[in-house]
């Protein structure tokens, strides 16, 4: 590996970590109650542990030594998902109003910015979660960048 990729790639993976223990922590427990009443009214903690086994599944690749461009690319579109999967699910699916048993929580005239910007700055958990995805989305943007060039 070339040696200025390093502290990009330990970014990246300390990142990833943050990324998928926020998203199993919040899903897990969330998972267990749907699971233990047998009612799933709500797809994000299947969605989100899902999407942590998918994560640490990169980050162990890799560490292993797996050709890192599909890795980088995964993680950018996931990072994508995450980022536009909230605003969407605050927004245009008006909080999984599409899912069954789940009811339309609208929001006024709002602007959709004003929207995404108002959970989050209501949510510290998402904040930090969206922070960290955003951070990763540009790391790993950087890493894919060095990695096409060096082909």
């Amino acid at each position: 590996m070339i040696e200025h990729r390093r502290p990009l790639r330990i970014a990246a993976g300390l990142l990833a970590t943050v990324v998928a223990g926020i998203h199993a922590y919040w899903a897990l427990p969330n998972a267990a109650t749907q699971l233990l009443v047998w009612q799933f009214p709500d797809p994000r903690p299947a969605a989100f542990l899902l999407a942590t086994v998918a994560i640490l599944a990169g980050i162990a690749l890799a560490v292993q030594g797996f050709d890192p461009l599909p890795i980088y690319v995964g993680g950018i579109a996931l990072m994508v998902a995450f980022l536009g999967g909230y605003a969407a699910w605050h927004t245009v699916l008006d909080h999984g109003a599409f899912w069954p048993g789940r009811h339309a929580h609208g929001h006024s005239d709002a602007s959709a910015i004003a929207v995404v910007a108002t959970h989050l700055f209501a949510d510290r958990l998402a904040l930090a979660s969206k922070a960290a995805e955003a951070a990763l989305l540009a790391v790993l943007a950087v890493l894919t960048g060095i990695e096409l060039r060096s082909e």
